[in-house]
């Protein structure tokens, strides 16, 4: 029985200034209502934020609370109290009833511990089992408790109305999933389920912790922004940019036609749009133009801007900021793994990590990681951000560069965003992947593409003539060396793009040695771009062959630049020739991309070639995509008439994507084996694991036990355990390039706590990820130190090359040093 009169939710250690109970639920009920509200779900959201805590109130909680005793941190349990209520409301027969339970009690007993395996791969009652734990907890006198501020009749009503708001939910998504195919439709019905669980919880958690902020900093949450007028201003300021743009030419003629569609396009709303335009045509602007007016006119809460590389986001964020004149975080947010709040202000830095960790400015430009790991990552960080995708416009740049491991889940998740979640969805990109025939299929609006005249807007860009040279057969290096010299010959500049860091290096090195056999005067600089330099070194790089090409005097622009694909993806730069190591079509297009880029010729050639010194054993995704380029090329020859007699033609690519997809069918669900997580006892994927838990099934098969009655079975933590956007299996390490040398002795010099931090987010742009096999060859060397006392490693000078960064081979470093 609870002594005191005053039930607290908080008590600060310091000031000793208190929080009650009943306050703390108000304020995370009022905020997860007004999350919740806009897909329909007030009255859950309500509910969930007034149980939440209920478990705060006994005694042994209240005296943990006033003695500040750090030892019992955690240890006192007190989400199980709201899981049980809800659970317990929930027990008739009704299926919504014990839907909508079950919806509670999982985001009440996970919102301090990340969601839970509803049930277990191996069948077991894990959410009982968190709502009933073996340890006592005193149900009763945490209800009695709770019921003195908040009336048990007033949960009581709004738990049916909350049903109300499940059944609803549950034929909206239903209806969505009656256009996907039979086959996969149970399991999309089931993901998106999950999906509508991980939205209650990520308002949970950001009201839940959100409040908790301003209790213990003693501030006043921020004041919404007048949107209305803010996307008009922001709009207005576009325009004014685009009046700039010049019409000289036809393809700057083009590329306002193209822009003018989008903006015309802003009345649609909500659904999925395709932005299909040729790379160069302008679509970051385009899309902007599109989503600011979209915002402006529908009520739209945010815009998000999402690529899939950081150098994509890099140059379009300076692009944008400078389009709309922001220059304030309050209104747009950069967030990703490299940008670095460069301050000695506690305060200012610790406002960064509050903006990403809730997404709540109007505009957020961020990753792709970021974004599949707020869909899918197992970390409450990460799910706290998903509500904030809700009415919004998600512009997806590059989309074919998406994980296709990711794909059912994307794009169920897509869907769901779209059409339960009333956001405008546009997919940018040159090569668009058809979707059609894949298990589970993105749902288009109507009309689905956002510019008309398809083939002829991709004709008045053709800048390029794709020649196929893979007949020719694998190429050495030194051939590749010999190729792109003879090319050289009838232009000033010329780019070589191939697959693999190893390759790329190997025609350096073969082009550095003809190039030294050259009179000094016949001599032109040879650049290498690969992901064995660090971020800054290769942004200098990058910054002094733009200089070079924009050179208009004679002979200023010659040059040759080998680089792996990471040239291909946000970085403008516009060579005469280019030469790309085969791959899919989706990848030469890129790189043609890259050549005659603002037509400064009438056609310049991109040379498909096949390299010798190419190992694609780890890089299936790039394998399964020369296979379905071969049979394109195969087509092609065949009939090249049917492709309007141009390799790279939208039909041509669709097509590519058709036997892409088909040769990647096994891999589209997210398939994980025991190798992926020691609990699996048998393959499957995220996507089951996220919708019907077959693994559960089996396992009760097998065993011959009862599957508990649980409405859905999704295995969250599990799947969010597993689940990588990228592979993150390598390791950084910091390397002695500019000012690194600097970081680097600085870091040795065992700095104070207080700006470590700040040494170790500038140290991102000096920092190189290196394979496990990498790093072991290195350390074998000797070649990387550990700096024990701050937890980083680093790389020895003599292992780092000015010209291709990190060297895996001491005789390899000596040839450069001599």
């Amino acid at each position: 029985m609870m002594n005191s009169s005053v039930i607290l939710a908080h008590i600060d250690p310091v000031t000793r200034r208190e929080q009650t109970l009943a306050e703390h639920s108000e304020k995370t009920a009022r905020l997860c209502e007004k999350y919740c509200e806009k897909i329909g779900m007030a009255k859950l959201g309500r509910l969930v934020g007034l149980l939440h805590d209920s478990g705060k109130a006994t005694n042994a909680f209240q005296q943990y609370l006033e003695t500040s005793n750090e030892s019992l941190r955690g240890k006192i349990p007190h989400s199980f109290c709201g899981a049980r209520y809800s659970l317990q409301m929930g027990e008739s027969n009704s299926a919504i009833e014990k839907l909508t339970a079950e919806f509670l009690a999982t985001a009440i007993c996970a919102h301090h511990s990340g969601l839970p395996d509803v049930t277990g791969v191996d069948a077991s009652d894990n959410l009982h089992r968190r709502a009933w734990p073996e340890k006592e907890v005193h149900y009763e006198e945490a209800l009695e408790g709770f019921f003195r501020d908040i009336p048990r009749e007033s949960l009581t009503l709004l738990f049916q109305e909350a049903q109300k708001e499940t059944a609803n939910f549950c034929t909206k998504i239903r209806n969505i999933c009656g256009e996907i195919p039979p086959a996969t439709r149970n399991q999309t019905f089931y993901f998106m389920l999950g999906l509508i669980q991980r939205y209650l919880f990520s308002c949970l958690i950001d009201a839940d912790r959100y409040d908790t902020f301003l209790f213990e900093a003693q501030q006043k949450a921020e004041p919404e922004p007048n949107l209305p007028e803010l996307w008009s201003r922001l709009a207005a300021n576009l325009e004014e940019h685009l009046k700039n743009f010049p019409l000289d030419t036809p393809i700057n003629r083009k590329r306002r036609e193209i822009s003018d569609q989008c903006y015309a396009f802003s009345r649609h709303a909500t659904g999925i749009f395709r932005l299909s335009v040729p790379t160069g045509s302008g679509k970051t602007m385009a899309s902007l133009r599109y989503a600011l007016n979209c915002a402006k006119q529908n009520g739209k809460e945010r815009i998000f801007y999402i690529a899939p590389y950081k150098s994509i986001l890099d140059q379009n964020a300076e692009e944008i900021r400078k389009a709309l004149k922001i220059h304030d975080d309050t209104i747009l947010l950069e967030h990703h793994s490299d940008v670095v709040v460069d301050t000695d202000d506690a305060k200012v830095a610790a406002r960064y990590r509050l903006l990403t960790e809730r997404w709540n400015t109007p505009m957020i430009l961020t990753t792709a990681v970021q974004f599949l790991n707020t869909l899918f990552d197992g970390r409450s960080a990460c799910a706290r951000r998903m509500h904030s995708l809700a009415n919004s416009v998600i512009i997806l740049d590059e989309f074919q560069a998406f994980p296709v491991k990711c794909t059912d889940m994307l794009n169920a998740a897509l869907n769901f965003l779209a059409y339960a979640c009333n956001c405008s969805v546009v997919l940018c990109t040159a090569t668009q992947p058809e979707s059609e025939e894949i298990p589970v299929p993105l749902l288009f609006g109507e009309p689905s593409q956002m510019t008309s005249r398809l083939e002829e807007t991709f004709a008045a860009f053709r800048r390029t003539r794709t020649v196929d040279k893979t007949s020719d057969g694998p190429l050495s290096a030194e051939q590749l060396a010999d190729f792109a010299l003879e090319r050289l010959a009838l232009c000033d500049n010329l780019l070589m793009v191939f697959n693999t860091k190893a390759a790329a290096k190997a025609v350096y090195r073969s082009l550095t040695e003809r190039m030294n056999q050259q009179p000094p005067e016949e001599r032109i600089p040879i650049f290498c771009l690969t992901t064995s330099q660090c971020a800054q070194h290769r942004m200098d790089l990058i910054r002094e062959i733009q200089s070079r090409l924009a050179d208009g005097r004679p002979r200023a622009n010659r040059m040759i630049c080998v680089s792996t694909q990471l040239i291909e993806a946000g970085v403008d730069l516009s060579f005469q020739c280019v030469v790309r190591s085969f791959a899919g079509l989706d990848s030469a297009a890129q790189a043609a991309g890259r050549c005659n880029r603002h037509g400064e010729s009438t056609c310049r050639d991109v040379f498909l070639v096949r390299c010798a010194e190419e190992n694609l054993s780890r890089l299936q995704d790039i394998q399964r995509a020369q296979e379905a380029a071969d049979q394109v090329l195969q087509d092609f020859r065949g009939n090249s008439a049917q492709f309007h007699e141009e390799l790279l033609s939208p039909e041509a690519v669709r097509r590519y994507y058709h036997y892409y997809f088909d040769l990647q069918r096994a891999q589209l669900n997210y398939p994980v084996t025991e190798k992926d997580d020691p609990a699996l006892f048998a393959p499957t994927s995220l996507f089951d694991l996220l919708s019907v838990n077959s693994l559960a099934k089996k396992f009760t098969r097998e065993h011959r036990v009862s599957l508990p009655a649980h409405p859905i079975h999704q295995a969250y933590a599990t799947a969010g355990r597993i689940f990588q956007a990228i592979d993150n299996s390598g390791t950084d390490v910091i390397v002695p390039y500019g000012a690194g040398e600097d970081l680097i002795q600085q870091l040795y010099a065992k700095p104070d706590l207080s700006v470590l931090p700040k040494l170790l987010r500038q140290a991102q742009r000096y920092s190189v990820n290196l394979f496990p096999y990498e790093r072991s060859q290195l350390e074998e060397f000797r070649a990387i130190d550990i700096i024990e006392d701050v937890g980083v490693m680093v790389l020895r000078k003599e292992f780092y090359s000015m010209d291709l960064g990190v060297q895996m081979q001491r005789e390899e470093m000596d040839s450069l040093i001599v």
